[in-house]
């Protein structure tokens, strides 16, 4: 609706994943240069949490831009999957056939041979699953039973984790001790700082448009950071309502009235309230 008045060839506020608008903050790249090591360093087991729109899963995809030639991956995006049914998609994703029919055993043998072969062609494989913390107690031990593919001198499988907070209290349960014990490198995205807001949002409008009919006030930068806590999807939803009510009134300067006026056309708030800045970890052992 606002695209030509801005002067944008795309919306700049899509919540899609494309990492053709990701914002590379400080921790962003820490994080994917920590899963890149890890990979290449073949850790095994590895965590990603953040919460909800931190930029997890472009974080991953970008991740996967970056990886040679030398990588075989496999990504799932839907973990609600019976055991043999997760073993299926990563098969499926890996590019391999039914190998010797359905049963998990055959699916883990069929796995393990292609595994075995990349290792003799100098390819590492890699399972990414995103929204981890929906996996089943019963998947979470298949996936530990996965990191059991293995030579006499390295790890066959390297697997990522990607999920929410939940995910880790999930797995401080006593039932996954043994799956706990085995993830070797962790890191924990948080929200972006006041500067950072400013930044991502300058980005994305780069991204949708280099001479972009379209100027923000520092205040309503300001207000957008009370407002999201620095949560980039929240950012989006914001700024997407923002650009919403500076067109439905004629104006190419975003204020912090207009910012104030978007806020007030959102449904539930209950996401909308000022946070501290979270924190992120890295640990490798």
């Amino acid at each position: 609706m606002y695209l030509d008045f801005f002067s944008f060839s795309e919306h700049p506020f899509d919540i899609t994943p494309d990492t053709r608008f990701l914002f590379l903050s400080s921790q962003h790249e820490e994080a994917i240069s920590t899963l890149l090591y890890g990979i290449k360093a073949r850790r095994g087991f590895m965590l990603l949490t953040g919460e909800v729109g931190t930029g997890k899963t472009t974080s991953i995809r970008e991740m996967l831009n970056r990886v040679d030639g030398g990588v075989e991956t496999a990504l799932i995006i839907n973990p609600l999957l019976s055991t043999q049914d997760l073993l299926k998609a990563i098969n499926k994703d890996f590019g391999i056939g039914d190998g010797q029919g359905q049963t998990v055993q055959g699916q883990v043998e069929a796995l393990n041979r292609f595994l075995l072969k990349c290792d003799r062609d100098g390819r590492k494989g890699v399972v990414i699953i995103d929204e981890a913390q929906d996996l089943s107690l019963e998947a979470l031990e298949m996936v530990r039973l996965l990191s059991n593919l293995e030579t006499e001198t390295h790890k066959l499988l390297q697997l990522i984790l990607v999920g929410q907070p939940e995910l880790e209290t999930k797995l401080s349960s006593q039932a996954l001790r043994q799956l706990r014990q085995r993830i070797q490198l962790r890191y924990a995205l948080g929200p972006l700082g006041g500067k950072e807001v400013r930044g991502y949002i300058l980005h994305r409008l780069k991204i949708a448009a280099p001479k972009c009919c379209l100027a923000f006030h520092s205040s309503a930068f300001d207000r957008i950071y009370e407002y999201t806590g620095g949560i980039p999807r929240l950012i989006n939803t914001l700024c997407d309502l923002a650009l919403l009510a500076a067109f439905t009134r004629e104006t190419h300067i975003i204020t912090k009235k207009i910012v104030e006026i978007a806020y007030q056309e959102l449904g539930d708030k209950s996401w909308a309230r000022p946070r501290k800045r979270g924190f992120f970890r890295r640990r490798r052992a």
